[in-house]
């Protein structure tokens, strides 16, 4: 009687018998779809791992390079609040420096500074500072009785052949002094030999007691004191701060990450054309399984095992890629943060674990993002009709209301800060995006009516039908184009404001930089020289402006003044100052302005007569064209001369040398000093030249992954002409002219956004960024240079999948 009782079929064989039947079924589709058209299959995977990569790729840039200069600023980093100094013509003894000891002033470091030329011509700055408590704490790397050295710096000396990074080695003076030196890890004082204070007054007793003395951070109160101790050769200012410095590096931080979201969406772009092109015929297949009674649910759980496999291919392909673009590009940014703003990083990359789910999470995003029309077609009752609902026809109404709604958002939205600055203008660049189609259907209508020959004509026609389904490369070349053009013109502005900035503020014929007991005979001399028309002694002091530390220029000379690229001034006669635009951006002050500036209980009050630019100097400074305001502060420091000749007159510079017996590194040609600024400065904007480069050939991958796909999903077009008389050759013009035309159109548009956005960089971005702006330099180089680039990744991008098509094979009715 057994089969009479009805069998119990309980949840777990429920289950097996599903994924037995459906889902086994679906799967087996899926995976007969990625046998079926690999490269198609291929391409959106990449694509995916591109997309995750670029922005993997700065993240984990930016974190590793700030970990890196913050461990190397903080190995070594003094909490510095104040430096004591000596004015001119005094010294800082160790008298004044036990005086201040007595007086309940502990926290205060005695720093002697002085440089020395070694037997091979190389010259190295010492500093000397108590090591007595980093030679207790870390005693492999610090003693009192040698001068330390970083591994990198004693190579740049070759001074440094191998061997054991801790034995103690030596190296010679000029004067063929013997100098023990051992290798310590990076720190602040990167470029400089380290010593203990005492060992440097035993080994060079000709240098004196101190240079300056450090002052830890004091309250109002404490300072006030301090100054009114201080005996009166000796005088207290504020130093920029390392803290400034990572403000700064925060910044440049940011605007690559902005680099880093765009270069996401370039790759987002072809990630969302892949997927469109890879579910053309699985829609077909979808909607053939829901006909046939396989679940909606079944379906969903399918494609999400897909999704999965998808993230877990990006992440690992990207993590790859992403592991190759930081090693190139983390020295770069160290390279950059080192010559803007003094911070040190080794440039050795490690990769962490965390870096693992940041690579996982921005691939689920990428899927997510790819997959999203997908995702939402299943989610709609009419899946069965899915591959009906593929043919929608381009809406250039619905582009344009979108476009006429982004400018409106970009004209209301508020630029207070770098944040708005660039979501506003990521508005512009989405409007234009958004405009694109509308833009290349004008342009070829109106290019229609250039010629009136047939297959002219039907080349324009047939193009202007392809707009929609290339689309989303184009708009991503389009993208990364408009990204490297404003790039190029950020470089190319800065170059000619830096050049036109360095012609004006070497506009001496030759510089001589002197120590404190040489001024007196350099001045003797100077004045017996005939040649000379005039020459100038440029000095500084430090004061405040309310609680910001400024720079006091004291110009003594037209020359000088005339050595100031102005941003704006005031014409009149009347006596003012001057003052850099990085001080003007942080107090808001105009033209006709008045500032306070103190320096203890001294003030001086003056209106703002102009404003000048001082680029790569992240502080503020105050230009005075007032002599007696020499005796008015204290803690003068001179700078050195500048020397003009009269006309066809010169000494030269070994004259110089020898007359005065300096050494080699004190007289300066102008043109030396422009030469060796301008290297500098060439190489801090090679990083965004090279993530720029990396959008645009990410970009024309994309159109190398989408050009095959494309043209055989028109393959009924394709056959037409094929039986109208177009031979493989023909064939391969007809659409490699078409791609071309399509191009030069979104070229076309690309130069005026571009030229918008670089606008923006210089004159909004930049200030918000590092606290100086420049001009906008227009120079038809960039736009060609970059477009040319452009064009010469895209042939071969488009013509090699073009020249694989099989006409015969592919095309068949």
């Amino acid at each position: 009687m057994a089969f009479l009782i009805p069998q119990m079929v309980t949840p777990v064989a429920k289950i097996k018998k599903w994924f037995n039947q459906d889902l086994y079924l679906v799967l087996k589709t899926q995976v007969a779809e990625y046998k079926n058209k690999p490269l198609l299959h291929l391409a959106f995977i990449l694509s995916l791992a591109i997309a995750t990569s670029t922005l993997l790729s700065v993240l984990v840039l930016n974190h590793a390079s700030r970990e890196q200069y913050q461990q190397a600023n903080s190995l070594l980093k003094n909490p510095v609040g104040f430096h004591i100094i000596a004015q001119q013509g005094s010294k800082l003894k160790k008298e004044d420096f036990f005086s201040l000891r007595k007086k309940g002033f502990t926290q205060i470091t005695p720093v002697l500074t002085f440089r020395k030329k070694l037997t091979n011509g190389k010259y190295t700055t010492f500093t000397a500072i108590d090591l007595l408590a980093l030679s207790l704490i870390k005693a492999e790397h610090f003693n009192s009785q040698s001068v330390s050295l970083t591994e990198e710096y004693a190579r740049s000396l070759l001074l440094f052949n191998g061997g054991s990074k801790n034995q103690d080695k030596q190296f010679f003076l000029a004067d063929n002094r013997a100098i023990p030196f051992s290798i310590r890890p990076a720190g602040q004082w990167q470029d400089q030999a380290l010593l203990d204070i005492t060992l440097a007054w035993k080994l060079f007793p000709e240098e004196g007691d101190f240079s300056y003395l450090l002052v830890a951070p004091l309250s109002e109160q404490s300072k006030e004191i301090l100054e009114s101790v201080l005996p009166t050769h000796l005088s207290l200012y504020k130093p920029w701060s390392v803290e400034e410095r990572q403000g700064f590096a925060d910044a440049l931080h940011l605007n690559l990450n902005a680099l880093a979201i765009l270069g996401f969406i370039v790759s987002l772009f072809i990630a969302f054309q892949a997927a469109n092109q890879a579910w053309r015929k699985r829609a077909q297949l979808t909607a053939q399984l829901r006909l046939l009674g396989v679940q909606l649910f079944t379906i969903k759980i399918a494609v999400i095992i897909e999704a999965l496999f998808l993230v877990t291919m990006a992440t690992v392909l990207g993590i790859l890629l992403a592991i190759g673009l930081v090693s190139i590009l983390l020295p770069l940014l160290g390279l950059t943060l080192k010559q803007l703003y003094s911070l040190n990083s080794s440039g050795h990359f490690i990769w962490q674990w965390s870096y693992n789910l940041w690579a996982f999470f921005i691939s689920s995003l990428a899927v997510l993002l790819a997959l999203m029309k997908q995702f939402k077609l299943l989610s709609s009752k009419y899946i069965a009709r899915s591959a009906h609902l593929q043919r929608e026809l381009f809406s250039a109404r619905k582009h344009l209301i979108a476009t006429f709604l982004l400018l409106a958002l970009f004209i209301l939205w508020p630029n207070n800060n770098w944040l708005q600055l660039m979501i506003k203008y990521g508005l512009l660049l989405m409007a234009s995006i958004v405009f694109l189609p509308v833009f290349l259907q004008l342009t070829l209508f109106l290019g229609a009516n250039l010629g009136k020959s047939f297959r002219f004509k039907f080349l324009i026609k047939d193009a202007y039908q392809q707009i929609k389904r290339r689309y989303l490369p184009l708009a991503s070349f389009y993208l990364a184009l408009t990204a490297s053009i404003a790039a190029a013109l950020l470089v190319n502005s800065f170059e000619s404001a830096f050049v036109r900035y360095l012609d004006q503020q070497l506009n001496a014929d030759i510089f001589i930089r002197h120590k404190a007991w040489q001024k007196e005979t350099i001045e003797d001399w100077l004045g017996t020289q005939s040649a000379l028309k005039e020459y100038t002694l440029f000095q500084h002091t430090w004061a405040k402006i309310e609680t910001e530390s400024v720079k006091l220029v004291n110009h003594q000379s037209l020359r000088q003044l005339e050595s100031l690229l102005l941003k704006s001034s005031d014409h009149s006669d009347e006596e003012g100052c001057y003052i850099n635009e990085q001080l003007a951006l942080k107090k808001k002050l105009n033209i006709g302005g008045e500032i306070k500036i103190t320096q203890g209980k001294q003030v001086y009050q003056c209106n703002v007569k102009g404003v000048y630019y001082e680029y790569g100097y992240p502080g503020y400074s105050v230009t005075v064209d007032n002599a007696p305001l020499t005796t008015h502060f204290s803690g003068w420091a001179d700078t050195g001369f500048g020397l003009f000749f009269e006309s066809g007159q010169l000494i030269t510079k070994q004259e110089i040398i020898t007359a005065l017996k300096l050494d080699s590194q004190q007289v300066y040609q102008p043109q030396q000093i422009k030469i060796l600024a301008l290297e500098i400065f060439s190489q801090t904007f090679i990083l965004i030249q090279a993530i720029t480069a990396v959008l645009l050939l990410v970009a024309c991958f994309g159109l190398f992954l989408s050009a095959q796909s494309l043209e055989l999903a028109r393959k009924s077009d394709l056959y037409i002409l094929y039986s109208l008389g177009y031979d493989k050759k023909a064939l391969f013009t007809h659409m490699l002219v078409q791609w071309l035309l399509l191009v030069l159109c979104s070229i076309i548009l690309s130069w005026p956004i571009a030229t918008l956005l670089a606008n923006a960089l210089v004159t909004e971005v930049l200030p918000a960024s590092f606290g100086w702006s420049m001009p906008l330099m227009i120079n038809i180089a960039p736009f060609v240079v970059s477009s040319l680039l452009g064009l010469l990744l895209l042939i071969p991008a488009v013509s090699i999948p073009l020249l694989k098509l099989n006409v015969r094979k592919n095309l068949c009715p």
